[in-house]
C-alpha cells in the first residue's frame, strides 16, 4: 500500500488574478516572475476528493495564458499550476466513488477546490478523474483532456451542424491534428491553415484534404478556391486575428465561427456585420470546463470512450516534444518551448 506523504513538491503561482496589462502571447523568456519551486503540506480531503501521486502532467497553452493572468479564471497566489495530468489515486476522501479510485490511474484536470498538476501529489475532484486503461500511455493519458475532449467536442458540433468541411487555424497544433484524424474517419473534409510549411507532410499524412498557408503571396485565392470546393460550415480557431477574419468572410451563407483559443495577440477586425444579419453566420465561442459541467452524461460517456479507443488502438497518438523534470522547469522549460515540434510535459 502506497503511503501518504505529509508534504509534496510542487509548482506554485506566485502572482493572484487577472493581468491589467495583458501581452495576448505565450513566449516566456523565465519563469521566474510567476512560479516557484516550493514544498506544501498535504491537506485535508473533502470527501468527494482524492490525493493523486503525479506520473506526468501536460503543459497546454491554457497553462501559459493562465500563468499571465490572461486565462477565463483567476491566479491563486501560493497554488500549484498545471491544469492536468495523469497519476495514480492514492488516497481519498472517502466518497464511494473517491474510495472506488484508490489505486487507480487516472487522467484528471485541476479545480478551484483542488491543486495543480505540477507537481509530485495532487488534490483532485473525483468526478473529474477518468480511469485509464493500460493501453493508453503516459503523455496521451496526461493529456488526455484538455486538447482531446476539445477536439472532439468541437468536431461533434461540426457534425451535428451538418459541416461539409472544416477549416482550421493553427493547423499543425494537436487539437488540429486530432480533428483532422476525426474528419478523415467521418468522411469530412479539412482545410489546415499554417504558418509555416513544416509540418505539411505529417498533416497530409493524417488526412488533411487542404493545406494553406497563409503567408504564401497566393494565399487568398487559394482560400477562394477552397471555400468553393469544399464548401465549410464550420470555422475552428485558436487564433483570432486578421487571417481569422478574412476565413470567415470567405465562407458561405449559415456559416459558424467557433474560437477556442487566442494565440494572436492582435485585435481581428470584425466580421461584415451584414453577413451575420443577412447571411445568417455566427460567431461563438468554445471552453471545455463549461462543456464538462453541462453536458449530458451520455455525450461525455460517448467523447470518453472515442477518445480512449483512438488513443488505445494508436489512431490519435500525441506528439511529444520533451519532458522536463519538476525540478528542472525554472531553469530549462522557457528553452524547451521555443521548440514548436511537440507537446512538453513536465515528470515528477
Amino acid at each position: 500500500m502506497t503511503t501518504v506523504p505529509e508534504s509534496f513538491t510542487a509548482l506554485v503561482q506566485t502572482q493572484d488574478g487577472y493581468t491589467s496589462t495583458p501581452v495576448g502571447h505565450i513566449h516566456y523568456d523565465s519563469f521566474d516572475d510567476y512560479l516557484e519551486l516550493r514544498e506544501l503540506p498535504v491537506p485535508d480531503l473533502d470527501s468527494a476528493q482524492v490525493l493523486v501521486e503525479m506520473s506526468m502532467a501536460a503543459i497546454n497553452p491554457s497553462d501559459l495564458h493562465f500563468l499571465k493572468g490572461e486565462y477565463g479564471q483567476p491566479r491563486q497566489m501560493g497554488k500549484a499550476a498545471g491544469f492536468e495530468g495523469v497519476g495514480t489515486v492514492i488516497a481519498s476522501g472517502g466518497d464511494a466513488y473517491a474510495e472506488s479510485l484508490v489505486g487507480q490511474r487516472v487522467s484528471f484536470v485541476a479545480s478551484p477546490t483542488g491543486s495543480g498538476t505540477w507537481a509530485t501529489h495532487a488534490v483532485a475532484d473525483a468526478m473529474l478523474c477518468i480511469p485509464m486503461p493500460d493501453t493508453v500511455t503516459d503523455p496521451n493519458a496526461a493529456g488526455f483532456i484538455v486538447n482531446p475532449l476539445t477536439a472532439a467536442a468541437m468536431f461533434k458540433q461540426a457534425q451535428d451542424a451538418g459541416s461539409p468541411a472544416v477549416v482550421l487555424t493553427a493547423g499543425a497544433s494537436q487539437v488540429s491534428k486530432f480533428i483532422i484524424a476525426l474528419a478523415r474517419d467521418a468522411g469530412m473534409a479539412s482545410i489546415a491553415i499554417v504558418r509555416r510549411d513544416v509540418h505539411n507532410d505529417t498533416l497530409t499524412e493524417l488526412g488533411a484534404t487542404e493545406i494553406l498557408n497563409q503567408n504564401d503571396d497566393d494565399f487568398a485565392d487559394k482560400l477562394k478556391a477552397a471555400m468553393k470546393t469544399h464548401k465549410p460550415e464550420m470555422f475552428i480557431d485558436a487564433v483570432v486575428d486578421k487571417t481569422s477574419t478574412q476565413i470567415f468572410n470567405a465562407m458561405g451563407r449559415k456559416s459558424t465561427w467557433l474560437i477556442y483559443g487566442s494565440l494572436s495577440p492582435e485585435t481581428p477586425p470584425l466580421s461584415n456585420p451584414g453577413e451575420l444579419i443577412f447571411m445568417h453566420k455566427e460567431i461563438r465561442g468554445f471552453w471545455l470546463t463549461p462543456w464538462m459541467t453541462g453536458a449530458s452524461m451520455e455525450e461525455k460517456l460517448g467523447v470518453f470512450a472515442e477518445v480512449q479507443a483512438r488513443f488505445g488502438d494508436g489512431r490519435w497518438s500525441t506528439d511529444v516534444g520533451a519532458t522536463v523534470e519538476l525540478n528542472r522547469v525554472m531553469e530549462d522549460l522557457a528553452g524547451v518551448l521555443q521548440d514548436p515540434r511537440g507537446k512538453v510535459f513536465i515528470t515528477p
